[in-house]
């Protein structure tokens, strides 16, 4: 027995488990979606893809780490993935790589760089700060998910300026050739020139259209032909569900002098009509070669909503585009003008040389935005207030703790946008029970009178 016992004592130090941290220095940051999250997959989890208890821990800058446990002298492999198999890492031209590896030793820390992922494998356009922001963002009003992008102003990072936000339909056409078979608008070249000539500068958020639902989602009137229909709850999900996440994530001027909604053909339709019905939303509109032939109940729909706030409306289409495009758009210029808008509001332009496409529309992009934000009360140089915010452990399992310097609204929503937990922060470092949550990535907001604060949470 005591040989035994003794030998048991000698293989012990073989089989002892350490722990190594693993760090993410640097991600594809235009093309790694802002609301993603990182794992990591390997021999020590099987290979999961998407193992809640291997998701990587996010730090400031776009940087990750975890701390891990194996076997001392073990040998482990393990590549990074963002949930599934499709999503793996690459280089930074696409192609697979080999798995990564390190013999285990306690206390190691590894530092490693991801170059690409393989979802976003492609020759890519984008520059400046433009991201995606998610590739699945929730459309509850009609049970869909999109892909958002982000153009953020080139001096974004550096300051603590809060900026105008404009809302673009058709965001495949908008940043990256990768996306579009017919061109893109090249709309963060254009924010970047202008930002060096031009203030105010401006967020961009641009919204894919749904491919096969777009007629549907860009029209609230069917046309028997075509479709449509589901214009209005689209309009609802930009306003109710889109931008006030676009204005807690970023640093937004938020009243309508400063939130433009825009688009061309079928999404300038969609754009003519959610600025009007939504005056108290939107205080701008960019409205580029719209399809009115699509229904003739704007004009109705115009003259029964009426002028209810100051607005400015830039209008502009081609003189080789179809023969019915120029007289359309003069007709609703007309009926805005009966129903109570003023001409000074409005810009009315016909190019001699523009066609329907997006070479067309990127070229007139500057002018319109000149035109919209040239007299904006106000500039970047007024922000929003912040709250200090301190939110622990992330990933959490039972309880988070909020230390705050401020009274607040506390609110917990899924990626849907539904609330699941509310309550008041009274206290400078309150506990707040989670068990109720399952498992998956929830965002928290603080509410002051002040301003809102969010950090995305990860409940394991």
């Amino acid at each position: 027995m005591k040989k035994i016992f003794l030998l048991i004592l000698k293989l012990m130090p073989l089989f002892a488990l350490g722990q190594a941290t693993i760090k993410i220095n640097t991600v594809p940051e235009r093309y790694t979606p802002i609301l993603d999250t990182i794992f990591i997959s390997g021999t020590f989890n099987g290979w999961s893809a998407n193992d809640t208890a291997y998701r990587m821990i996010p730090d400031t800058n776009d940087k990750y780490h975890i701390n891990i446990n194996a076997a001392l002298g073990s040998t482990v492999e393990y590549k990074f993935t963002r949930g599934k198999p499709a999503n793996i890492e690459t280089d930074k031209n696409g192609t697979d790589i080999p798995n990564r590896s390190f013999v285990f030793s306690n206390g190691l820390q590894i530092n490693d760089t991801v170059e690409g992922w393989k979802d976003m494998a492609g020759t890519h356009t984008a520059i400046g700060n433009t991201k995606i922001l998610d590739l699945d963002f929730a459309i509850p009003q009609l049970s869909r998910q999109r892909r958002i992008w982000v153009y953020l102003p080139t001096n974004y990072y550096a300051s603590t300026d809060s900026f105008p936000v404009i809302y673009m339909q058709d965001g495949q056409y908008l940043f990256d050739n990768a996306y579009t078979f017919s061109g893109e608008w090249g709309i963060d070249e254009s924010m970047d020139s202008l930002a060096a000539v031009f203030s105010p500068k401006a967020i961009v958020v641009g919204i894919d259209n749904g491919a096969s639902a777009r007629l549907n989602e860009y029209s609230p009137w069917i046309n028997t032909t075509y479709g449509g229909g589901e214009g209005n709850e689209y309009v609802s999900f930009i306003c109710n569900t889109l931008k006030p996440f676009i204005d807690s994530y970023f640093r937004t001027l938020p009243g309508r002098s400063n939130t433009c909604i825009m688009g061309s053909s079928m999404g300038g339709f969609i754009s003519l009509y959610g600025a009007i019905k939504r005056q108290d939303i939107f205080g701008k509109a960019g409205i580029f070669s719209p399809v009115i032939w699509f229904s003739d109940s704007i004009y109705q729909f115009i003259q029964s909503q009426g002028h209810q706030h100051e607005m400015k409306i830039y209008f502009v289409c081609g003189a080789l585009e179809d023969s019915s495009m120029i007289s359309d758009m003069q007709s609703v210029y007309d009926t805005l003008l009966s129903s109570g808008f003023n001409s000074s509001e409005m810009n009315l332009k016909t190019s001699a040389g523009g066609q329907h496409n997006e070479l067309f529309w990127g070229r007139e992009y500057p002018f319109a935005f000149k035109w919209l934000f040239s007299s904006s009360a106000e500039i970047n140089n007024k922000t929003k207030a912040s709250v200090n915010i301190r939110v622990y452990p992330n990933p959490a399992n039972n309880e988070i703790t909020i230390e705050t310097t401020k009274q607040s609204i506390l609110s917990i929503c899924n990626l849907n946008g539904q609330e699941l937990i509310r309550q008041k922060i009274e206290d400078t470092k309150t506990q707040v029970d989670i068990r109720n949550l399952t498992c998956g990535i929830y965002f928290l907001k603080l509410i002051t009178n002040e301003a809102v604060e969010v950090r995305k949470i990860i409940i394991k």
